[in-house]
């Protein structure tokens, strides 16, 4: 397998990733009942997201390998950073496909005191965390590619910009209509991401140097 096999790989997964990511979050419903929990419908949409994070990680993985010499401290802070966020987000999602619509249907009780799960004991404190860290690690890693000069600099705003803002969606201060607004920008974002990944695949294997 080559470079531009992962660089194209990576932009394919990144393009899929922002589409799943916009679907899931517009498509999500504003109250959660058991039996919304429980319907067919809510495993779709925490699927569709489960497969967001899985290959929005698996392209991002690819195209931080093929640049990761040439955008130094910065870009390896930000995909540690987000590496870590978006792992613990999917154990959360795991929860809500596998587990949620099990509570629902045998235990509506619980589902009426804790929701979907995300203030159930100690994931009230660890899902914003994980939420932060994803939003800022792609923030840095976006501002290491445009350093570099990987991806084009109004890209990196965008990428920038709409990541802190779903940040800002999935906080306190927000809600589930300022979250569906912010993720179907980061989605685009990343869908962004994955056709410059494509099109301008030589900015992304061209030869690396280190950064000081």
């Amino acid at each position: 397998m080559t470079k531009l096999y992962f660089i194209r790989a990576g932009g394919l997964l990144m393009i899929i990733s922002g589409f799943a990511l916009g679907y899931s979050y517009i498509s999500h419903p504003h109250h959660m009942p058991p039996e919304v929990i429980a319907s067919a419908n809510w495993i779709l949409i925490h699927s569709l997201f489960a497969v967001s994070l899985v290959l929005g990680l698996l392209g991002t993985t690819a195209l931080y390998t093929v640049t990761a010499l040439r955008t130094g401290r910065l870009g390896l802070v930000g995909f540690v950073m987000l590496f870590i966020g978006m792992m613990l987000i999917f154990g959360l999602d795991y929860y809500e496909v596998f587990i949620a619509p099990f509570l629902a249907i045998n235990y509506p009780d619980v589902i009426n005191d804790f929701g979907a799960g995300d203030t159930m004991g100690m994931v009230a404190f660890i899902f914003p965390i994980s939420g932060l860290l994803t939003v800022v690690g792609y923030a840095l890693l976006g501002a290491a590619w445009k350093r570099s000069r990987i991806i084009p600099g109004y890209l990196a705003y965008i990428l920038i910009l709409s990541s802190l803002a779903f940040g800002v969606g999935l906080s306190p201060v927000g809600d589930l209509t300022i979250a569906r607004i912010t993720a179907a920008l980061f989605g685009a974002a990343l869908v962004a991401i994955g056709i410059s990944a494509m099109l301008q695949n030589q900015n992304f294997s061209a030869h690396s140097s280190k950064q000081p």
